[in-house]
Order: C-alpha cells, then structure tokens, then sequence
C-alpha cells in the first residue's frame, strides 16, 4: 500500500522559514498553500505530526508540496532536477562506467567526464536537497520535546505515536548525513538545539560524522515502525540494518578502519528477515512493484498522488526515444533522449540473463558521438508496467500504471540481492560471521533467477563481485561508491568518456573521489572549508 503518500498529506498548512546560515539564499522556501501558518497554530493540529513526518519522507521523492512542481522547498531550481533522486542519481551514475547523457547543461557533461567544478548544478542541488530535508528532521524533533507536547494538551495515545516519529525522523536524518558523508565528507553540522535562524554552522568530517550517524541509527533500533505491508515505505530496522551495513562496507573508505565483521552482523539479521528474491527480475522495476517481497527501502511515486519529474519519471523518460513508442510499449508517454548505458555496462552479460535489459534497435552499442541518443543502448529496466516481463509479454497483453504522464513504481534504494552480494563482498574481504559456502549460494541465487551460469568457488572474487554488482545493480545509485570502495574510480580502470575523451583514461585525480563544496556556501558560511584540490 501507498497510502503515506495519500496527497492530502502532502498539502500542510505550515512551513519553515528555515534559516541556517548557510546557504541562505539556496535554501529560501516557500509556504504552501499561498499563506503563512505560524507553528504554534500548526501544531495545535493533532494531524500537523503525521503530515510532517509524510512531507520529511516526500523529500526523497518530490520537490515541494505540489506535484509535479508547486510550493517548492528550494526555489529558483528547475523542480525536476531540484528532487533527491533525479540529482543523487546524476552524481551516483553518470561519472561511472555505467551511463552517459545526450544532454551537456547544468553540468551533466562534467558528470560524466568527471571534470565537474565546485559550480556543478547537480552536486549544489543535491547538497542543499539534503540540508533541506535535515532542516525539516530538526525542526520536528524540536516541535516534539516532551515539554512542548505537554505544554499542547498532547494526550498519551498521541505520544506514544510520536514517540516513534521521532525515531522515524531520527533515522532519516541520519541517513541523510549518510549520504552527504558519502558525497562531499566535510558538511555542515546542524542539531535541533541550533533552532531556527540565522546562524553559521560549523563543519564536521568522517571522523566526526562516521560514528555520530552509527550511533544515531542504532539509537533508533526497537523504536520503528514493523515491517508490514502498511508501513512500506517507512523506515523500519530492516532498513536502519541496511544502512550501518552500507556504511560498514565502506568504513576503510570513509575512516580507514576495516567493519566488514560489522556489516556481516547486520547482513546476518537481514538475511534472517522477512524478505525473499522477487520472482522475476523485472517485477522489481515496474508499476506494481511495492508488492516485491525483495524491496527494503523504497522512494515511493504514484502517478495520480506523488508525481515528479525527477525521480522515476526521469529514469524512464530521459532513457526512452520517440521511435520506442513509450506509451504503448511501457506505459508512460514521454520520451525525453537522454540517458543510456554505456558499453562497458552493455557487454557485461550472457545472452540469456534477463538483467540485461536493453533497447538495442537502431542504436549502437558503442558511445561514440556523445550528443547522439542512437549511440549507445537505451535502458528498458525501469518501466510503468505491471508485474509482467517488458522484453517477453507480448505490447497488447502489457497493463500499465494508473497515469501515462507519471509512473506508479518505486524506486528500490536498497533491496534483498544487494544485501546478499555485500555479504560475498565481505566474506571474500575477511570478515567474520559469514562462510564462502553460504556467499555462493547467495550469489548464485541471483545468478540463477537472471537464467545466467551459476559461477564455482574458485569465481567467486573480489573482480568478479564489482562486475556482478554492475549487473544486478546497474542505474540503482551504487556504482560511483562502489567503484571508489574498490579502488577503480580514479585509478586502475578505464571507461568511456572518463577524461572526457572516449577512449578514456585510467587515472583521474584523487580530488573526485569526493564532490566539491558548492560555491555557493564557501560565500555564505565562512566557517566551511573546501574540499581538498577545489
């Protein structure tokens, strides 16, 4: 079910004018509903709290209040590029092996050359979509202190639920530092005893950040909501699970401390979890695919309620041309032509695996002309289908989502087969608590449901588990990190367009394994330092 993003949760009657110093020309937002509620009438509103909580969650998927665009959290941005996923997914995919674009603005072109500048639109948009939603998080845990509930008349049924909201919020905010340690290292620090106003954070690094997000998400745990089909969507402690272990298999990384017994301990509970590989691999990707068994943490869309041209819009429109007849074909018409896989993603497969998911009529499978749409296969993984198989059930026997403008399907930040092949990542790095026996079987599993060849111990490496995840994981937001985490992405490995040249380079600088501060905040807050070598 997808009922937290029932629209009329989406239109709240308050807002923040959220004042953090930093970026504060970047981070202005703006009332919906065309007026300004003050918080003390807001939240004499027993609803205010779940709404709030809902519009914290929308800030994985939506751009404002309204959708596809309207009352927008970050103005003056185009609204499809201003979403979470649109950019995360900019600065994840196309500086890999993995995409390239047909279009050059904003900064795409030094995305995927990786040459981008601390004036890159997407790692600005993404840096203050993040900031943005942590504002939102602080701000809700100051408005629930027990004091303040208690000052409102707040009765105990009420919070006890918002006692688990907090933890709820707890989570995401954490995540959220997550993916901005991930991304750019040394961020501002903002706490909800900051309040709101004018201020100028201070900035704070992996050293600070990496225990500080652990900590925070195992605080969470036994405080969420249950895995159930009611809560899709939410954050349970399946998905607090998901994230330490992310965070631990990247720990030499951010810290240069080795977690890989860490990330098994948690890999372990998942695995003991309720959750089971989807049927088909494309049932994982298309308009109905929040019945998967496999999804752990989804951004959710829906076409009539939580629309946006970000997110999944743009994953099927920008790799979709007009000669594909999108609509009858996959049930969204719109064709935008501008994402599709490069060749080193392309060749990765057998003949049979059913992950390789790929519109090859009339294209070339070589990148070669860059501005070209036709150069380069155009991926079909992400589609407004209902649980069937796009490259096997006939067009006229295919049901679509409930809109054709805007697909229904999720989005699966991270799903089951990703937690099985960290946990072969980390046996074969020299944790404990795991067995190469049972990191075969989970490999071939997945192998296995792909119709591809199931592989021998003796297959079973480091080089091997990089390829594998490129192909069961491909344009899901991984590759950048985990090229980086096994040391390809600025050195030892050559891709098209790396350089910006299409035979590409091996070795880049080492500044790119992170993204610049934006420019933008280096003038706002003085307290904030660049990345090394911006």
């Amino acid at each position: 079910m997808k009922s937290i993003y029932n629209k009329s949760v989406w239109v709240i009657g308050l807002l923040l004018i959220l004042g953090f110093g930093a970026c504060t020309n970047d981070l202005d937002t703006t009332p919906p509903g065309g007026k300004e509620t003050t918080a003390d009438e807001a939240w004499e509103d027993e609803s205010t709290y779940n709404k709030f909580v809902a519009k914290i969650y929308g800030s994985f998927a939506l751009s404002g209040n309204q959708g596809p665009n309207g009352y927008d959290d970050i103005a003056g941005a185009d609204q499809g590029e201003a979403t979470f996923l649109r950019s995360y997914w900019n600065l994840q995919e196309l500086p890999t092996d993995e995409a390239v674009c047909a279009w050059s603005d904003d900064g795409l072109d030094g995305l995927m050359f990786c040459q981008w500048t601390s004036s890159n639109r997407f790692a600005e948009l993404s840096y203050n979509r993040m900031l943005v939603t942590i504002a939102f998080c602080n701000e809700f845990m100051r408005e629930t202190e027990e004091e303040k509930l208690d000052a409102r008349g707040v009765d105990n049924a009420l919070k006890a639920t918002i006692h688990e909201y907090r933890a709820e919020v707890r989570a995401l905010r954490a995540m959220n530092y997550y993916f901005l340690m991930d991304l750019f290292a040394n961020v501002p620090f903002v706490t909800p005893e900051d309040g709101v106003g004018a201020f100028l954070p201070e900035q704070k690094g992996r050293d600070f950040f990496f225990p500080w997000i652990e900590s925070e998400l195992k605080a969470c745990e036994g405080q969420l909501p249950e895995k159930t089909e009611a809560n899709y969507g939410k954050v349970t402690d399946e998905v607090v699970w998901m994230v330490l272990a992310k965070m631990y298999l990247n720990a030499e990384v951010y810290v240069d401390e080795a977690h890989y017994t860490d990330c098994l301990s948690y890999l372990n509970k998942l695995l003991e979890a309720n959750y089971g590989l989807d049927d088909k691999y494309s049932y994982l990707f298309g308009a109905d695919n929040h019945v998967s068994s496999e999804i752990i943490f989804p951004v959710i869309f829906d076409g009539k309620k939580a629309t946006s041209y970000g997110g999944m819009t743009y994953l099927m429109a920008a790799a979709w041309g007009s000669d594909m007849e999108p609509g009858s074909n996959f049930g969204l018409a719109q064709s935008w032509s501008g994402l599709r896989a490069k060749e080193t993603l392309s060749t990765l497969f057998e003949t049979d695996d059913a992950r390789a998911m790929f519109w090859t009529d009339k294209r070339t499978q070589e990148t070669q002309t860059l501005n070209d749409f036709n150069s380069g296969y155009s991926v079909i993984k992400f589609t407004n289908i209902l649980r069937s198989d796009p490259l096997n059930v006939p067009v006229g026997e295919r049901v679509f989502g409930s809109d054709s403008q805007f697909p229904d399907a999720d989005f699966p930040m991270y799903r089951l087969a990703d937690a099985y092949l960290m946990y072969a990542e980390c046996v074969l790095r020299g944790g404990e608590g795991g067995s190469i026996s049972t990191a075969l079987g989970l490999v071939n599993e997945i192998r296995t449901r792909a119709h591809a060849s199931t592989i021998g111990e003796a297959d079973l490496t480091l080089d091997f588990m990089l390829q594998e995840r490129a192909r069961e994981l491909y344009w899901e937001g991984h590759r950048r990190t985990d090229l980086i985490r096994f040391n390809r992405f600025t050195a030892n490995y050559t891709w098209p367009w790396k350089n910006g040249v299409y035979s590409g380079t091996a070795s880049i600088s080492k500044i790119y394994k992170l993204f610049p501060i934006p420019a933008t905040e280096l003038v706002a807050n003085p307290n904030i330092k660049q990345n090394m070598g911006y």
